[in-house]
């Protein structure tokens, strides 16, 4: 390449560099000292490149575009649940209720009640077809911890419920997920959610999901040593816990 041809393409990259910086300042008034003070650098730093090769100065716009890159990535994270989970459903009670009650994912998303059981959760099925979702996550048993008598009755419904879903959106990906830990002292105020018994249960939902064919994901090692995402009744889980559950669901899909 000839002095000439060096030149001009020394001259475009300075013009490049000029309007990178002045497109972004040029969105805002010039109000203050600081945005003053990057103007007068970036021309200080225009003054010097007489000195620098081409090669110098290509290398230093590559890294420019690489940081902006990253940042972009890190605002991406802000929305990333809502837009992972748009073609999904989550289908609960109380607890995932909170999903919706906490902004967490679309309120499309989520078919929830208080107090919902896996024989209550059946007429919220239909609702499924509609939607057409590629994934159903189910997370029911708290509340079936107290009306069913032993698992074998929480494991018949379980198979029944994963049956109407399948019959319903037979393309969709079913994952059922682990119980989710209680405090101790609910454990000592009520037998029913008893350290043994959510173990029973769980156990249920481990055979369903082998039975039926559909996914199972364990979402009680996110909880572990995490008292703080409780609220005060021990079982309920304040917004914190929404986000992380949801990275901890990703996580377990890549896997």
């Amino acid at each position: 390449m000839n002095n000439k041809s060096k030149k001009r393409k020394l001259n475009i990259i300075i013009v490049i560099i000029i309007l990178i910086p002045c497109c972004f300042l040029l969105k805002s008034s010039i109000n203050n000292n600081e945005e003053r003070k990057i103007i007068k650098n970036n021309y200080i730093s225009l003054e010097n490149l007489g000195d620098v090769n081409i090669a110098t100065v290509e290398e230093k716009i590559n890294k420019k575009h690489k940081l902006n890159d990253e940042k972009d990535g890190d605002n991406s994270k802000e929305i990333s649940n809502k837009i992972y989970f748009e073609q999904s459903v989550f289908m609960g009670d109380s607890i995932t209720e909170g999903l919706d009650f906490y902004d967490i994912v679309n309120k499309s998303s989520v078919i929830a009640k208080k107090g919902q059981g896996l024989v209550q959760a059946k007429e919220s099925v239909s609702v499924l077809a509609n939607i057409n979702p590629q994934r159903v996550f189910v997370l029911y048993g708290m509340n079936d911890l107290k009306s069913s008598e032993n698992s074998d009755d929480f494991k018949s419904n379980y198979i029944k419920l994963v049956k109407d879903i399948k019959q319903t959106v037979p393309s969709a990906e079913i994952y059922l997920q682990s119980l989710t830990p209680v405090q101790a002292k609910v454990q000592q105020e009520n037998n029913s959610f008893s350290q043994d018994r959510l173990d029973e249960f769980t156990q249920a939902i481990i055979e369903v999901a082998r039975k039926e064919s559909v996914n199972y994901i364990d979402i009680r090692p996110m909880l572990e040593n995490r008292e703080d995402l409780f609220e005060q009744d021990g079982i309920h889980f304040k917004a914190d816990f929404y986000g992380l559950w949801l990275d901890d669901l990703k996580t377990q899909l890549k896997i």
